[in-house]
């Protein structure tokens, strides 16, 4: 099969599912993606060129030997079958971008999306002001920084990556998830593997403060980032099957009744474990962002903010706990 004889295939057998456009894309990044040492434009210029010439990049050969396949078009066929259930690409191909850096994805856990790289962008941001701000005063403890509902550990690992000099520690409820957050091998600009520490806790439970406390030390943080779940039982009929039939609703639904169910008990949980001055930054459901926030404000949280994302949508929430006057 050649390359061009891919990419309609592609298209033909994922037409019931998606626009043309969104076909053509998927079959194209799958030929960017996991074919060693393809060429971005060789599907334009070298329209005949035989897909077993090129050999599976490092994620898809994994794969590909777990699954016993044998050769490039047989195992990028069997992707093409996979997509045609609904399954997402990222789940296919085994990975997804985030932040600039590679992180391998599974059915356990939430698949990485643009809009919370700028909550991790925004997070950073306040980190780095911090550090200038303990270096000026010559403090030597190290930024502490916690990640609530870590997933695939997206966040976590991103920010140890950009902040090495910090503490960063991240936990979830699903053992599926830590297992797949634990194993990403993500590295800090000078190569240097990134530290990420990880812990099993329910964030809804009355343990969840002595459980961070016991694995975390009892020393505050400085900043608390969390991706809760946040959709609504009644917005899944506007959800695409691909999402609502594959990737788990442990980490994505919410009561109808209770929508701020997790933000409240982490904005409860934040207010006793941050230190003054420290910063509580979530994302959220685009419909509560002004509950969000009157929520955190009451609850004692100063300059609560809605910031918006990318698309211009209601997105991130950030709150800081008082200083403590001198």
């Amino acid at each position: 099969m050649t390359l061009r004889n891919f990419i309609d295939h592609v298209m033909e057998q994922l037409a019931p599912l998606y626009p043309q456009q969104e076909c053509k894309a998927m079959a194209v990044r799958m030929l960017k993606e996991m074919l060693a040492g393809y060429k971005g434009y060789e599907h334009l210029v070298e329209p005949a060129t035989e897909l077993d010439t090129f050999q599976l990049e490092g994620t898809a050969e994994k794969n590909q030997s777990s699954r016993q396949h044998s050769g490039t078009e047989k195992y990028l066929l069997s992707c093409v079958e996979r997509l045609a259930t609904g399954e997402p690409l990222q789940y296919v191909m085994g990975f997804e971008w985030f932040c600039g850096h590679k992180f391998n994805v599974a059915p356990g856990v939430l698949i990485p999306r643009p809009e919370t790289e700028e909550l991790v962008y925004k997070a950073i941001g306040f980190a780095e002001s911090a550090q200038k701000e303990a270096q000026q005063h010559q403090s030597p403890t190290p930024l502490r920084i916690l990640d609530i509902c870590t997933g695939s550990g997206c966040i976590a690992w991103s920010m140890a990556a950009a902040l090495p000099q910090s503490e960063v520690y991240a936990c979830d409820i699903s053992q599926q998830a830590l297992q797949i957050a634990r194993a990403q091998q993500i590295q800090c600009a000078d190569n240097i593997p990134a530290k990420v520490k990880f812990l099993e806790c329910d964030i809804l439970s009355q343990q969840a403060q002595q459980k961070i406390a016991q694995e975390c030390g009892q020393e505050p943080f400085h900043l608390i980032v969390s991706n809760p779940p946040y959709v609504c039982e009644c917005e899944k009929s506007q959800m695409r099957e691909n999402v609502l039939n594959h990737e788990p609703h442990l980490a994505l639904f919410v009561p109808d009744n209770d929508p701020l169910k997790f933000y409240r008990a982490i904005a409860q949980l934040s207010g006793r474990i941050l230190a003054p001055g420290g910063a509580l930054m979530f994302e959220i459901n685009e419909r509560f962002g002004a509950e969000t926030a009157q929520m955190m404000q009451q609850m004692g949280y100063t300059n609560c903010q809605v910031l918006q994302d990318l698309f211009g949508k209601d997105r991130m929430v950030v709150g800081y706990k008082e200083s403590v006057s001198l």
